[in-house]
């Protein structure tokens, strides 16, 4: 093992030269790096980003190292549209730099994702999509995600009392979509104190006494 793959190991790092790495570990070798480019519409900051190495798997802390060392940087961004950021990372590495920035709130779980956003709308998304379809990802059509508006997953949970059924989110005022994955979320979240059950034929969760 190379002293550089060691300190990979332990944290993402800057300044790094990957030929120093044996050719198994250029295989794990990943980086963040935003090149400017002529095109027009893709309008952002005029300095240089500083690039950030690590290894797979590494994707969340390296994204928040991106972030740390790039901070004026990324305030120049309009995130709220195609950018050079975008453009230039893989979807996994954009959706921790855009958490790490607090653009959205973002919490993955083996079955589902929770993506929250400052201003609305909240979403429960089935991981499989999430991951693999991220232009698929923000449709209550498919019936693969929820759609949460005017609360936020915590108000909506403290909106019933003992017992949760999906009626009982689908006839909720805020909730749009295939309400099982919020349940499914209830259920996988920790600061969630609930048990999963059948309630007359129905999905629902039942809060712990």
């Amino acid at each position: 093992m190379t002293q550089l793959y060691d300190r990979l190991r332990t944290a993402p790092q800057t300044d790094v030269d990957l030929s120093n790495l044996n050719f198994e570990e250029r295989q794990e070798a990943r980086q963040i790096s935003v090149t400017r480019t002529s095109d027009t519409t893709n309008i952002g900051p005029s300095g240089d980003f500083t690039t950030v190495y690590y290894l797979a798997g590494d994707e969340k802390p390296a994204a928040a190292l991106f972030v740390d060392e790039n901070r004026s940087e990324l305030d120049a961004v309009a995130f709220s549209k195609k950018n050079i950021v975008q453009t230039n990372v893989p979807r996994p590495v954009y959706d921790w730099i855009l958490h790490s920035l607090g653009e959205r709130e973002l919490e993955k779980h083996e079955s589902v994702v929770l993506e929250e956003r400052p201003d609305g709308p909240h979403w429960v998304i089935d991981r499989q999509r999430y991951d693999e379809s991220p232009n698929r990802r923000y449709t209550t059509t498919e019936q693969r995600a929820a759609r949460i508006d005017g609360c936020s997953i915590d108000e909506l949970y403290e909106a019933f009392d003992e017992e949760i059924r999906e009626s009982d989110l689908r006839e909720h005022a805020a909730v749009m979509g295939n309400v099982r994955y919020i349940l499914e979320y209830f259920r996988t979240a920790d600061r969630f104190e609930c048990v999963p059950v059948s309630a007359d034929g129905e999905m629902a969760v039942r809060k712990a006494a």
